[in-house]
C-alpha cells in the first residue's frame, strides 16, 4: 500500500506538460531531458513529431514549454 501511495505522489508531482509529453512521445521512444535541446531544436523536433504522435496544437505548445534553455 505505501508503495502505491508514493506512485500517486510521484504522478501526481509531473506537471500537466509532462504527462503529455510522457503519454504521448514515450509511446514510441526514450524521453530525452528538457535540457538537451535549445528552444529552437526542441520546437523544430516537436512539430516534426507531432502528427505521429497524435499532439494537439495545444499539446505541442505545452511540450515545447518544458524546455528552460
Amino acid at each position: 500500500m505505501l508503495i502505491a501511495l508514493g506512485l500517486s505522489a510521484e504522478i501526481s508531482y509531473l506537471s500537466a506538460d509532462q504527462k503529455v509529453y510522457e503519454n504521448k512521445c514515450g509511446r514510441c521512444h526514450s524521453l530525452k531531458e528538457p535540457d538537451r535541446y535549445g528552444k529552437k531544436e526542441w520546437k523544430r523536433n516537436v512539430e516534426r513529431m507531432a502528427q505521429r504522435a497524435g499532439l494537439t496544437q495545444e499539446e505541442i505548445s505545452s511540450i515545447i514549454k518544458l524546455n528552460t534553455k
